[in-house]
């Protein structure tokens, strides 16, 4: 490269790096945000990566349900899913969330519990990888209330229905607002929101239910880069009304890939907020102090943005695999 100084850059750790170049060839700001938003536009090997990688997550999603099914512990989940994909935890794309009861209200919780204790509820969010590249897939299952169980069922169908809507040319902001109309339809018709109550979205009742993003790009990283950006200038595009922290905001276009994952949560803190605020009359609180014990359901699938609509990749591989 030295003959090409004056149009080099040296990208990554610095630590691989076997010489030390110039600073304002490290890195340079300008260039990392060029590649960053050109990252989530997929070549059709990277997208068969993906492909890959979410097949092969399937069968250890499959073998985790079962281990919870049969009594299994956190822990013991865990190892039945690294036993069924035949990866390590290190060569996991990102560390498995193997939740169990009121532990899936922790949206990120990593403890394992080593002893098996009741079986109301498993939510399972891990992926698998092929050659660096990442799949994300999460499910619940229910260990046999009938309530929570129609309440999966209902975010499940729910979940299709917005993965159904990814096509080119929609933002991921419109997207987003859609999935909190649909959580507050499903929370009023479980009883969980009064029938009559005319804004749940508005009023902040589905925020307390449904705290995070919809989705975010996949690639290369879990979260891949680029979700905010207008252009290579590295510009930022604008947040919609109502959900400043969206990280997600772009317009949709073909060989992206993408999670749709909504989700319904009953974290104490936020509950506890929602009861005393001015919508908190709306809640059947007894209903939700029933249905604490789950702590909530998440379903996520990734979604290739074609040319004419999408490829669900996650549900192709579960009918396939």
């Amino acid at each position: 490269l030295a003959p090409l100084a004056a149009a080099a850059a040296h990208i990554g750790e610095p630590d691989q790096w076997r010489h030390d170049p110039p600073t304002a060839d490290r890195n340079p700001e300008a260039l990392l945000t060029f590649l960053h938003y050109w990252r989530p536009m997929r070549t059709p090997y990277e997208i068969e990566c993906i492909r890959i990688a979410t097949h092969r997550a399937i069968p250890a999603h499959r073998a985790a349900e079962r281990a919870f099914r049969a009594g299994a512990s956190e822990y013991e989940t865990l190892l039945a899913f690294l036993a069924a994909c035949r990866f390590t935890e290190n060569e996991l794309p990102y560390p498995a969330i193997i939740a169990q009861n009121a532990h899936a209200a922790v949206l990120h919780y990593q403890h394992y519990a080593r002893e098996p204790g009741a079986r109301d509820s498993l939510l399972i969010d891990a992926g698998c990888a092929c050659n660096g590249y990442a799949s994300d897939i999460s499910r619940t299952y229910g260990g046999g209330d009938p309530e929570f169980v129609a309440l999966i069922d209902g975010m499940d169908e729910l979940q299709q229905r917005l993965a159904a809507r990814v096509t080119p040319g929609i933002g991921f902001g419109e997207l987003h607002a859609a999935a909190h109309h649909e959580i507050g339809k499903l929370l009023q018709t479980a009883g969980i929101v009064d029938a009559a109550f005319a804004d749940p979205v508005g009023a902040g009742i589905t925020a307390a239910f449904f705290p995070h993003g919809l989705g975010h790009f996949l690639g290369l990283q879990v979260h891949e880069v680029g979700g905010d950006l207008a252009d290579t200038a590295g510009n930022q595009l604008a947040r919609p009304d109502g959900f400043p922290n969206l990280r997600l905001v772009r317009t949709l276009e073909p060989g992206q890939v993408l999670t749709i994952e909504p989700g319904l949560y009953f974290i104490g803190a936020l509950l506890d907020k929602l009861r005393t605020g001015p919508a908190g009359d709306a809640i059947d609180w007894q209903r939700v102090n029933h249905l604490r014990r789950f702590g909530g359901i998440r379903i996520e699938d990734n979604v290739l943005v074609t040319e004419t609509g999408h490829e669900n990749l996650t549900r192709r591989a579960f009918d396939t695999t």
